[in-house]
């Protein structure tokens, strides 16, 4: 019972991991997709 809940605990700390991490990616490429969009195309 004590593993299932320490195994429960670390995928739960690696889901937020990834979430955030997904989220980190997804502002930086709106981001570079604002600034090309913004650039004047030569």
């Amino acid at each position: 019972m004590r593993t299932a809940r320490r195994i429960a605990t670390v995928l739960t700390a690696a889901a937020a991991m990834v979430t955030s991490f997904a989220a980190q990616a997804a502002a930086v490429s709106i981001d570079i997709a604002g600034l090309v969009l913004e650039t004047p195309q030569l």
